[in-house]
C-alpha cells in the first residue's frame, strides 16, 4: 500500500498553520494589549486582530532567539501569553456581543476569502504533488530543502547548529535563520515534518503581509475615506507583477527555453510579491518587522513612559528584522541613516531621537546574533571578504538584445558601465509594469501638489529612494547572484502598492477607467492585467515544472538538482520513503550522511530531518564552520560513494565512528551503486528499495539497536518502502 504523501503534506501544513495562531495571533494580541502601542486597547477588534500578527513578527523572533538556550524560559513566556489571552478572552466576547464593535459582515467575509484563497495558492503550489508511485516536489523545494534543514536543526537547539556540518562541539549556524526558529515551534508542538511547518509559515507569512498592507493604508499612508475598499484593493494587487511575462515569452520563441521562475528571464529580478511570498518568506517578515517598528515610533506618545515602551518595541522590531533579512535590515539600516540626517536638517528632534534610541535597543538585542555572522559569506562562498560592493545592476537580457541585435558591444568596463546606466530605465519598467506607472503618477501629483508634502510622504519616497539606489549601485558580494539587489526591493514595492491602492480607488470613485475617458487609467488597466497573467503563469510553472522536466516537455540542461533520467517521481518517492521510515526510527540527534556531493541535493536536504556529517560540497561552511576544517571529511566522505574501494566496507565503520554518522545512505545515482562488488551491495542493508539502500555503521551497525529489513528488501511495518 502506498503512502499518500500529498495527503500528508496538506495535513501537516494545516496542523502547522493553526498552531502558529498560538506562535503568533495570541502573542502578538497580547503584546498590543500589555504595550498599548497604536493605542491598542482603544481600537476596534478587527483593527486589533490586523495589529497582532505584524506585532509578533516583530517582537516574537528575537525573544525566541535570547530565550531559546532557555527552553523552559521560552515556553513559559509563551504559556503566560496564552494564560493572559484566555483572561482577555472575557472582554472579546462582551465587546463582540455590541454590534457596534462588529465589522461590517461583507468586509469580514471578504477579508476571510483572501485569507483562504492565499492558503489554498500557498498549499498547491508547494506540497508534494504524487501520481501513484511518483512523487513531486515543487521548484520552490530548491530553497525550502535547505531551510527545512536549518528548521529541523532548529527544532533539535537554538541557536541552531549547521545541520550540514555535525560535530562535537556543534558548529553554529551563520544564516539568517529567525524565521525558521518561529518555524520550528510548530513541530515541537505538533507532529508534522520541517518543511510541512515551514509550509504553515508561509501561509501564515501571506495573511501577516495583507495585515501590514492595512494597517499601513491606516496609519502611514492616513486613508480615512473608503479604507475597507483601498484595502482590498491592495490586497488584491498583490496578484499583480510587472511585464516578466513579454521577455519571458521572447526567449521561449527564440530558444524554446523555459525556466522553473519567471522571475529567472533575468539576473537583475525584483520579484513579484506571490514569488517573495512562496520562495523567501523570511524577507518579506523582515520587512513587516521593519515597518512595524517605524509606525510605533510614529505614533504620538502621551507619556514618557509610553514613549519609551514604543522605543522598546521598535528595537526589538529592527533586530528581528535584522535575524529574518540581514538583507531587508540592511536596506532600513540605510534609509535610517539617510531619514537621521533629513530628520536633523528639519529639527524633528523626536524622530532623531526616537531613531536612535530604538536602533541602540536593535543593537545590543541583536549583538549576540550579529556577532555570529562575522566571516565567511551568507549565502554564497565559504570565503570572507566585504558584504556588498559598489556596481551598476547589471541586465543581461537587455546586454543581450544589443550585442546580438544591434550589435553595439562595450569595448571597457566604463563603456559597459555607462549601457547599463542608459538601460536602468528598460530594466526597472519590464521588472515594475503596472507599478511603475504608480510611481510616475505620485511623483506628477506630488509635483503640482496634488498631495502634500507629510512627514509620512516624504518617509515613503526616501524609502523608495533608498531602494532604488541600493539596487541600482550595490550588489551582493557573499553570493554568486545578487540577493541584496533583489531584496532592497521590497521596502519600495510595499509603498507602490500602497500608492496604487490609493490611485485606483481614486480613478474608480471619478470613473477614469470608463473606455476612452483618460490614456493614464486605460494604459494602466493594460499593465495590471499583464501582471495578473505573468503572476499567473509565475505560479503555475513553479508548480509544474518538475513534472514537465520528468515526462521530457521543457528542456533542463542547466539545472543539475532536477535529473533527465525520466525518472525524478519515482526515485523521489523512493527517497522520501526511506527518509521518513528513518526519522520514525532514529532519534532527533542522529546523524544520517548520504553522498555530500549529490548533483539532486533536494530530496536529501528536504527529507532527511538529521544532520550530516557532510551535508554539501566542504560541510558547507558558508552556512557556519571553516572549510579547512571539513578538509579530512572531504578525504574519508566523499570517496565512500564515489568508486570506493575494495577495503572501503571496513573503513566505512571507522569513518563513521570518527564523524559520529549512524546511517549511511546511498542511491542509484551515485557512482557507488554501480559497483556491486562494493561496500553499498555487500553490506546488509536497513532498509532498501530500487532507487535507494540505507546502512547503519560505526557505532550504531555493530549496536545493531534498529529495526532489520524484511527478505524482500523492506522495513517490517512500513509497506510504503517498496522495491
Amino acid at each position: 500500500m502506498l503512502r499518500n504523501f500529498t495527503v500528508a503534506d496538506i495535513v501537516g501544513s494545516v496542523e502547522a498553520s493553526l498552531l502558529f495562531a498560538l506562535i503568533l495571533l495570541i502573542p502578538g494580541y497580547v503584546v498590543g494589549w500589555l504595550s498599548n502601542v497604536f493605542d491598542f486597547r482603544q481600537r476596534r477588534l478587527a483593527t486589533q486582530a490586523l495589529l497582532s500578527s505584524p506585532l509578533a513578527v516583530a517582537v516574537i523572533p528575537i525573544l525566541v532567539y535570547l530565550l531559546g538556550p532557555y527552553p523552559k524560559a521560552l515556553w513559559i513566556l509563551f504559556g503566560a501569553s496564552w494564560l493572559v489571552f484566555i483572561f482577555l478572552l472575557f472582554g472579546i466576547a462582551q465587546r463582540l456581543s455590541q454590534s457596534r464593535m462588529q465589522m461590517h459582515p461583507a468586509v469580514a467575509w471578504t477579508g476571510a476569502a483572501f485569507g483562504v484563497g492565499w492558503a489554498s495558492l500557498a498549499i498547491a503550489t508547494l506540497v508534494d504533488l504524487q501520481f501513484k508511485d511518483r512523487l513531486y516536489f515543487s521548484s520552490t523545494a530548491y530553497d525550502y530543502s535547505t531551510r527545512a534543514a536549518f528548521t529541523a536543526a532548529a527544532v533539535r537547539a537554538i541557536p541552531p547548529s549547521n545541520p550540514f556540518f555535525a560535530a562535537n562541539p556543534p558548529v553554529p549556524l551563520r544564516y539568517h535563520y529567525f524565521w525558521m526558529l518561529i518555524c520550528s515551534l510548530p513541530v515541537r508542538l505538533g507532529h508534522m515534518e520541517p518543511q510541512q511547518a515551514m509550509y504553515g509559515g508561509t501561509i501564515w507569512a501571506g495573511i501577516v503581509l495583507m495585515s501590514l498592507i492595512v494597517i499601513s493604508l491606516k496609519f502611514f499612508i492616513g486613508a480615512r475615506e473608503r479604507l475597507e475598499r483601498k484595502a482590498m484593493i491592495a490586497c488584491a494587487l498583490l496578484l499583480v507583477t510587472g511585464l516578466d511575462i513579454l521577455p519571458t515569452l521572447y526567449i521561449y520563441l527564440h530558444s524554446r527555453q523555459v525556466n522553473p521562475d519567471m522571475e529567472w528571464w533575468t539576473d537583475a529580478q525584483i520579484t513579484s510579491w506571490i514569488d517573495s511570498l512562496l520562495w523567501v518568506p523570511h524577507h518579506v517578515m523582515s520587512l513587516v518587522a521593519c515597518m512595524v517598528g517605524l509606525l510605533v515610533l510614529r505614533q504620538t506618545a502621551a507619556t514618557k513612559y509610553r514613549r519609551a515602551v514604543a522605543i522598546l518595541i521598535a528595537g526589538l522590531a529592527f533586530a528581528s528584522a535584522a535575524g529574518l533579512s540581514i538583507l531587508v535590515a540592511f536596506t532600513f539600516a540605510s534609509f535610517g541613516g539617510l531619514w537621521l540626517i533629513v530628520a536633523a536638517q528639519r529639527k524633528w528632534w523626536d524622530e532623531v531621537k526616537g531613531l536612535l534610541a530604538a536602533g541602540g535597543v536593535a543593537l545590543v538585542t541583536a549583538f549576540p546574533y550579529l556577532h555570529t555572522l562575522a566571516g565567511p559569506g551568507l549565502d554564497g562562498s565559504a570565503r570572507g571578504g566585504r558584504f556588498f560592493a559598489l556596481s551598476v545592476r547589471s541586465f543581461s537580457f537587455g546586454t543581450y538584445l544589443l550585442y546580438s541585435r544591434i550589435h553595439i558591444f562595450p569595448e571597457t568596463m566604463l563603456d559597459l558601465d555607462l549601457i547599463l546606466l542608459i538601460l536602468l530605465p528598460v530594466s526597472y519598467f519590464l521588472e515594475l509594469g503596472f507599478f511603475f506607472v504608480v510611481g510616475v503618477q505620485r511623483m506628477t501629483q506630488m509635483r503640482r501638489r496634488v498631495i502634500p508634502m507629510s512627514r509620512n510622504e516624504e518617509t515613503a519616497w526616501l524609502l523608495v529612494a533608498s531602494s532604488f539606489l541600493i539596487g541600482s549601485f550595490v550588489r551582493s558580494t557573499t553570493i554568486a547572484s545578487n540577493d541584496l539587489g533583489w531584496r532592497c526591493f521590497l521596502p519600495a514595492q510595499l509603498i507602490l502598492l500602497l500608492w496604487a491602492a490609493v490611485l485606483i480607488d481614486e480613478w474608480w470613485s471619478k470613473g477614469c477607467f470608463r473606455a476612452g475617458k483618460k490614456m493614464a487609467p486605460m494604459f494602466a488597466a493594460a499593465l495590471l492585467i499583464i501582471g495578473v497573467l505573468g503572476t499567473t503563469y509565475q505560479v503555475a510553472m513553479l508548480r509544474m515544472y518538475p513534472i514537465l522536466q520528468d515526462e521530457g516537455k521543457v528542456r533542463s540542461d542547466t539545472l543539475v538538482w532536477l535529473e533527465r533520467d525520466h525518472e525524478l517521481g519515482q526515485r523521489t518517492y523512493a527517497l522520501r520513503s526511506v527518509y521518513g521510515t528513518l526519522r520514525a526510527m532514529l532519534p532527533v540527534d542522529a546523524v544520517v550522511q548520504y553522498n555530500p556531493n549529490a548533483a539532486d541535493f533536494i530530496p536529501h536536504e528536504l527529507y532527511s530531518g538529521r544532520s550530516a556529517a557532510m551535508g554539501l560540497p566542504h560541510c558547507g561552511a558558508n552556512f557556519g564552520g571553516e572549510v579547512s576544517h571539513c578538509e579530512g571529511r572531504v578525504q574519508s566522505v566523499a570517496p565512500l560513494f564515489d568508486k570506493p574501494s575494495r577495503s572501503a566496507n571496513a573503513d566505512l565503520d571507522t569513518v563513521c565512528r570518527q564523524y559520529g554518522i549512524d546511517v549511511m545512505l546511498v542511491d542509484d545515482r551515485d557512482p557507488v551503486w554501480e559497483q556491486r562488488d562494493s561496500w553499498a551491495w555487500s553490506r546488509k542493508p536497513l532498509l532498501a528499495n530500487s532507487y535507494v539502500r540505507a546502512f547503519t555503521c560505526g557505532d550504531a551497525g555493530q549496536q545493531a539497536h534498529f529495526a532489520p529489513v524484511s527478505s524482500s528488501g523492506n522495513s517490517p511495518g512500513h509497506p510504503d518502502i517498496g522495491n
